[in-house]
């Protein structure tokens, strides 16, 4: 089936253009009917732009216990921006990252079946086993995708406050696919599915005795200059910083610079 992309009929006020696009994500019980179309094939997923030497960082597959239930999550969860300089351990940022495939796959199984999975990147300043890197999950073990450098950090995330998190969670959806396969409330739900990723992910976390916070993610033109992200094949939608809660006399990443204070 071919979509057929929202017409856009001259200029207007820009209210009146976010009211027709508001307008054309909603569908009707008989639009409703003819989705989803049939799902093409996957392009490609996101790689790094260049070659990296890198290692890759091995993983048990088998789940560390939890500290604490997810009804302890839900009523002492808080967003956390200030971490120990403690390195996370790779096992448990991998058992983070399964947990929020496994909530997208499980709640929208005919996404997972067509292959159009949310993907959970893992850019990691501070975790056992890796140099500062981007990695991909997979299977039982993390294979770096590009290298993080020391200078840049600032430049590559929405929310300087975010940069130096030992681990952030990029959510990486198969936009251009989801407008195919569902017209424009593609991305409305690619939208709603990397939410839902990111939030599994961090109550995961929470439940391994981490902490951390959504944030809107990285800035495309910092991303690109170290993966083929191009906003439409494959969109960086959200992420979330991780870490070891800091308290009160701990060291700690400062916000903008890499640098530490007590």
């Amino acid at each position: 089936m071919t979509t057929i992309p929202t017409p856009m009929r001259g200029l207007r006020a820009q209210h009146e253009l976010i009211g027709e696009l508001q307008q054309s994500v909603r569908l009707s019980p008989a639009a409703l009917a003819t989705r989803p179309s049939p799902a093409a094939p996957r392009r490609p997923r996101v790689q790094g732009v260049r070659p990296t030497s890198l290692p890759t960082v091995p993983v048990s597959r088998d789940a560390s216990p939890r500290l604490h239930s997810l009804d302890a999550v839900l009523e002492h969860r808080e967003s956390v921006r200030f971490y120990r300089e403690q390195w996370v351990d790779a096992e448990a940022v991998a058992q983070i990252v399964r947990a929020g495939h496994l909530a997208d796959a499980s709640t929208w199984p005919g996404e997972a079946e067509a292959g159009l999975g949310i993907e959970l990147l893992v850019a990691a300043r501070r975790m056992t086993g890796s140099s500062p890197a981007i990695l991909r999950l997979e299977g039982d073990e993390f294979v770096p995708l590009a290298e993080l450098d020391e200078e840049s950090a600032d430049d590559l995330v929405l929310q300087i406050e975010y940069a130096w998190s030992p681990v952030i969670l990029i959510a990486i959806a198969p936009l251009a696919d989801a407008l195919e396969r569902w017209g424009d409330h593609g991305e409305r739900f690619v939208n709603t599915r990397a939410a839902a990723a990111v939030t599994a992910a961090l109550h995961e976390a929470a439940g391994l005795g981490l902490a951390g916070s959504p944030f809107a993610g990285f800035l495309t033109s910092g991303l690109r200059r170290l993966l083929d992200v191009d906003g439409y094949a494959n969109a960086q939608l959200f992420a979330a910083s991780l870490g070891h809660p800091a308290v009160e006399g701990d060291i700690v990443t400062t916000t903008t610079n890499g640098r530490t204070a007590s």
